[in-house]
């Protein structure tokens, strides 16, 4: 996207109990704190005090906390009108000076807002990124879609909240002064210029002219571009999307790895570029450039220092998507670095460490708090990490860990689902591991994902007439932003408010290709500009709400790639299922030939009907 930065000079203006500015900054202050009175600040309770102070002869907030909170708070009424800047903005920055003498100053900072307008409603909020530990610093918030999306007619209370969090999750209280200066609305992400849409909407019309088979290409090639583009050159570590302070997403790196032997194969990219590319991404990770433990990496991490980000937790779903990702690689790169540092990295993983004494791998840990509860034990998109998991070399789990999987069935429509319905759950794991005419002891998965697609679309179809997204041919319900935040919206009542997430139609080409391709014109007919950006198809749209995304997300990028290769010639299913492990896996699941039209098998069918 087109980068605008403007560079305003703040002249200092301070009046007891009236505005508050401070130094020179790139960016656009934001107006309602340039304006702030201090007797309109809260402490939320926490024992917090606020004043004017000086930092190097300049005034700033001077922030006292309590002594008490493990959390020191700051809570400022704002009108809707006063919050309109922020739709057309991607970041809200802090200047903090955090005094270098301090025992202990802030190391996480979070900025969230309520609705107040009646009562109290939580509307989102985000964790900052610091660019520093003391003196002046830049805490960057990158704006999540419900933090953009205030009403004008509603009152808000904005809350930051500022702490020092050490490894073992403990927040010792603050006790001494710290200083707040000006909040700055930066337009590093903000929506393209109409120069800049007016070519998106040339380019969705140019797409439209052309037959599948160029426009499918067409749309591989851009979306490719994401994973080249959004990735720093010196860690291979990729964005979990295409904003400036965006973390790395371990899971985005791992499609981003699948990417590459498809970028080579149709002549997006050379061999040696893509081979250095792969190299120096799985050597981060196996030499200990990138945060983790036991083998599992932490779900979100820096993008140029590989260090845990968000207070994120050891994932072991997205440790799977980079293992698979990784494994494609290496078999493409055959008898090279390549596949040494892949298979190493799939070696190293300790899956029984992951199921903490049972059988069935836990979702995550976290140094703070240990394993979480949840486990993989339920049909969803974890398929492909019991593929790796029982097909382990090194640290492999059980069989019956897959024999316990729970698999609800619908019987009205004969298939096996997760409540709630979103489509990523069906697509994912069969982006990797090619299960056409395959089936275990309870299910064809190819033919339940091709149920999946139908489905979702008769879904949009059938309440078409309520909301006008889903109008025109328009379809795909899965997790995505949405206009009130990000949500695993599916084909189920209660999951859905009108927002369609592009990834998810496309991602159906291998098994429903005459909706899915009739999806993708659609999309591009009604919206053009609105659906289509920098890197093709955007996260998320909801014309009910006049919401539409301007970004890009990693690990949607990474589906619609993965499954136009698929789609395409079957070139990722072939590297992935060509890795030994891979097949000793699937044959420890207990898959065999299958030459049935149904999605669930007829002995498991019988078994839920009680027959």
């Amino acid at each position: 996207m087109r980068v605008v930065r403007l560079l305003i000079l703040c002249l200092a203006c301070v009046v007891t109990g009236g505005a508050i500015v401070s130094a020179q900054t790139d960016g656009q202050v934001w107006e309602a704190w340039a304006a702030m009175k201090i007797n309109r600040l809260d402490d939320d309770g926490t024992g917090t005090t606020f004043d004017i102070g000086d930092v190097n002869g300049e005034p700033a907030l001077r922030i006292t906390p309590g002594g008490s909170s493990d959390e020191t708070k700051l809570a400022y009424p704002v009108r809707g009108d006063e919050l309109g800047g922020w739709a057309l903005h991607g970041e809200v920055v802090l200047n903090v000076y955090l005094p270098p003498e301090n025992a202990l100053n802030p190391n996480t900072f979070f900025l969230g807002l309520g609705d107040v307008t009646s009562g109290w409603t939580w509307v989102g909020g985000q964790f900052g990124i610091a660019d520093g530990t003391n003196g002046w610093i830049k805490v960057t918030f990158p704006l999540v879609p419900a933090l953009r999306e205030a009403r004008e007619d509603r009152a808000y209370v904005m809350y930051v909240a500022f702490f020092h969090q050490e490894d073992n999750g403990a927040k010792p209280p603050l006790t001494e002064p710290f200083y707040l200066g000006n909040i700055v609305l930066e337009m590093e992400n903000a929506p393209d210029g109409p120069e800049i849409e007016a070519l998106y909407q040339q380019e969705a019309e140019a797409l439209l002219a052309m037959d599948d088979a160029a426009l499918v290409d067409a749309v591989a090639r851009k979306t490719f571009d994401f994973f080249w583009h959004e990735a720093s050159p010196r860690t291979g570590l990729i964005r979990d999307r295409n904003t400036v302070n965006s973390s790395a997403s371990i899971a985005s790196v791992g499609f981003g790895l699948a990417a590459i032997p498809v970028a080579i194969e149709r002549g997006w990219i050379t061999r040696d570029e893509g081979y250095e590319r792969a190299r120096v991404t799985l050597d981060t990770f196996v030499s200990g450039g990138v945060q983790g433990e036991h083998g599992f990496f932490y779900h979100f991490v820096d993008v140029e220092t590989g260090q845990r980000r968000c207070n994120s937790e050891l994932s072991s779903i997205d440790t799977a998507l980079l293992v698979a990702g990784a494994l494609v690689a290496g078999q493409y790169f055959e008898g090279t670095d390549v596949q040494r540092l892949a298979d190493t990295l799939y070696e190293n993983v300790e899956w029984d460490w992951m199921a903490a004494g049972a059988t069935v791998p836990r979702m995550g840990w976290f140094p703070e708090n240990g394993f979480l509860s949840a486990s993989w034990d339920h049909f969803d998109e974890s398929l492909i990490l019991y593929v790796l998991a029982l097909g382990s070399p090194t640290h492999p789990i059980p069989a019956s860990a897959w024999e316990s999987w729970r698999r609800p069935v619908n019987l009205e429509g004969e298939y096996i689902y997760l409540p709630g319905e979103p489509l990523f759950v069906y697509q994912y794991p069969l982006a990797f591991a090619d299960l056409r005419d395959k089936e275990d002891a309870y299910a064809n998965y190819w033919n339940n994902t091709v149920r999946a697609c139908e489905r979702n679309r008769q879904f949009t179809i059938d309440r078409s007439d309520r909301y006008q997204t889903y109008r025109d041919g328009v379809w795909g319900l899965s997790a995505s932003d949405g206009p009130f935040g990000y949500r695993a919206f599916g084909a189920a009542e209660g999951n859905h408010n009108g927002t369609i997430a592009p990834y998810a139609s496309v991602a159906c080409l291998p098994f429903t290709p005459e909706i899915a391709l009739e999806g993708m014109r659609a999309m591009l007919r009604v919206y053009g500009s609105r659906v289509w950006g920098k890197y093709g198809f955007v996260s998320a749209i909801n014309a009910d709400e006049d919401w539409y995304s301007h970004e890009h997300i990693g690990i949607d990028q990474g589906d619609i790639l993965l499954m136009i290769a698929n789609w395409q010639d079957g070139a990722v299913w072939e590297w992935f299922m060509s890795h030994p492990r891979v097949q000793f896996g699937l044959d420890a699941m207990g898959f065999i030939e299958s030459t049935g039209d149904y999605a669930i098998t007829p002995a498991y069918l019988a078994r839920v009907r009680g027959q």
